[in-house]
């Protein structure tokens, strides 16, 4: 299974397109209730961020947390490698 369909992303852009930077995104709550949404972003070939935004309250931290472990172990399941975590992460 691909990385955007793991996180269940709605694909967004082509890939030949180097103008092309958002790839996927997911809503996690409305806009009524505050957005929350998690959003796969490119930069260059081989640089790549996906980026949790929200307005008015952030998830919970039991259900952030969920996420980005969720994130981890899709992106080990493609095989691409995290560089960094924000905020930085002391143990995964």
């Amino acid at each position: 299974m691909r990385f955007r369909e793991q996180l269940e992303l709605n694909p967004r852009g082509r890939l030949g397109d180097d103008w092309d930077q958002e790839f996927g995104r997911r809503d996690l709550r409305s806009t009524e209730q505050g957005q929350v949404k998690l959003t796969l972003w490119r930069y260059a070939e081989d640089d790549w961020m996906i980026a949790l935004t929200y307005e008015r309250d952030p998830l919970p931290s039991d259900e952030a947390e969920e996420l980005r472990r969720n994130i981890l172990d899709a992106a080990v399941a493609v095989g691409l490698v995290v560089t960094a975590q924000f905020p930085e992460q002391t143990s995964q």
